[in-house]
């Protein structure tokens, strides 16, 4: 028997949308791997497992919630997943999906200048994608307070757990600037996993109370419609308990547990054993199995609803932490060593043939007219943007008119250079940006700062 839960209005196109994005993205890293000659034998790259992992959250970011002047920032290893809906948006030729990892190729970290698709934000340093929406979204505020241009869209970054263990993410997060920045988003994918084992103790508790403690708006989305409707039973609370209180260890061995054995292992050893057990017993082995690995950052529904929530708190910065599986779908779900890991052939078809694809022909998009096609159509249309128009930088005089007689140190004559500019070309003046204010008096910049409003970043 099946667990009974409500799907809202156009999730299962989103999901059939997600199973071809996700496979297309696997099947790029299968073609480089094990279909294009490789003389050397030595593995292309390319990370199935972290690319399956935010599949989901990647689906429900681009065909459901952005807008056209929103910019991403997605981990370094999920960029097959970011190619994939290039692909079906119709942004990427096909071409390119045979090229990851060849030169002139599709790049395995997003790049925007050596990738040929829409990339928003270079993000091969770990952590670096995360804090440059920061700083990008106030750089923006400081335009848009002193030019005559659109007001931009969000700064959205989706990181790995793991980079949150960089110094850079806490130094930019607790920045008293960073509070005030309503229009950025970063959504956590909680997989559990790092490179090459399972974390013992992620604590992403104690690190969203690090977040809240610096202003931000935070959310956990831990579980899924089905594990949910399961909790909300009679004698659920045992077995939320149960699922909650595993180590990562044991949840992460419980998924590459079959069917059969799956409900032995949910059940445990401990006090609430038969409580568990009454909970689930009507639920075939299938299902169970089904429904464990059933994770909020799995859950499209939830996803859209987190989402929107976040951009209901306009006036700070929100982190939503979503949990997920490394390797999510794959056969290889769960599996400590699934970092580097590539599908099979044999595995490769059985993955198409869940996904609704052929490997025989795995660039193919949805049928036209149908209600997937639609909606890629759809979200191609709401994501286009207006080209940027380019503007002649004004000329630059030679002499500013001003003699230096003695000593002086190069400070000095900095801070006059820039008062001249202002003064006798205001047009040039108007495009330099002081970057770092807090040291304008040792400087010299102190009236220069005074006079062109370094400190006023736009409307607060």
């Amino acid at each position: 028997m099946a667990a009974q839960v409500e799907v809202e209005d156009g999730i299962e196109v989103l999901e059939d949308i997600e199973r071809r994005v996700r496979f297309i993205a696997m099947a790029m890293i299968d073609h480089a791997n094990r279909v294009r000659p490789n003389p050397s034998r030595i593995k292309v790259g390319g990370h199935q497992a972290s690319s399956a992992s935010m599949s989901s959250i990647l689906t429900a970011l681009y065909f459901d919630h952005l807008a056209a002047p929103d910019q991403v920032s997605v981990k370094p290893h999920a960029a097959p997943v970011l190619h994939a809906i290039n692909y079906v948006l119709g942004r990427l030729d096909a071409s390119y999906l045979t090229r990851l990892r060849e030169l002139g190729g599709l790049q395995p970290y997003p790049s925007r200048t050596k990738d040929p698709d829409v990339i928003d934000y270079s993000t091969g340093s770990v952590g670096i994608g995360a804090t440059a929406t920061l700083w990008r979204a106030i750089a923006h505020r400081y335009v848009a307070g002193h030019f005559p241009v659109p007001r931009g869209g969000r700064q959205i970054a989706l990181l790995g757990d793991a980079e949150l263990d960089e110094g850079a993410i806490w130094e930019a997060v607790v920045d008293p600037m960073v509070r005030e920045l309503g229009e950025v988003m970063w959504i956590v994918d909680v997989n559990r996993q790092s490179l090459d084992r399972v974390v013992p103790g992620i604590a992403a508790g104690r690190l969203a109370a690090m977040f809240e403690a610096a202003g931000w708006h935070t959310q956990t989305l831990k579980w899924g419609r089905q594990l949910t409707a399961l909790y909300a039973r009679e004698g659920g609370d045992h077995l939320r308990a149960r699922i909650e209180d595993m180590s990562n260890e044991e949840y992460q061995r419980l998924l590459r547990a079959d069917a059969a054995d799956v409900r032995e292992r949910l059940l445990g050893s401990g006090p609430d054993r038969d409580a568990v057990a009454a909970t689930v017993a009507d639920l075939d082995d299938a299902t169970l199995h089904t429904a464990i690995r059933d994770l909020g950052g799995h859950d499209i529904a939830a996803l859209r609803e987190a989402m929107r929530t976040a951009d209901a708190h306009a006036d700070r910065p929100s982190v939503i932490f979503a949990y997920t599986i490394k390797a999510h779908a794959l056969p290889t779900e769960g599996h400590p060593s699934n970092h580097s890991a590539l599908l099979t052939e044999e595995q490769m078809r059985l993955l198409a043939e869940q996904s609704g694809c052929d490997l025989d022909d795995p660039w193919r998009t949805a049928a036209p007219g149908s209600p997937e096609a639609l909606c890629c159509a759809e979200t191609a249309e709401r994501l286009r943007r207006t080209p940027v128009e380019r503007k002649a930088p004004p000329a630059v005089p030679v002499d500013l008119g001003r003699g230096h007689a003695g000593e002086t140190s190069t400070q000095q004559a900095l801070g006059r250079i820039v008062l001249d500019i202002a003064h006798d070309a205001p047009e040039v003046a108007s495009c330099i940006v002081t970057a770092s204010p807090d040291v304008a008096s040792s400087t010299n910049l102190a009236g220069w700062v005074s006079r062109r409003g370094v400190w006023f970043i736009g409307e607060r």
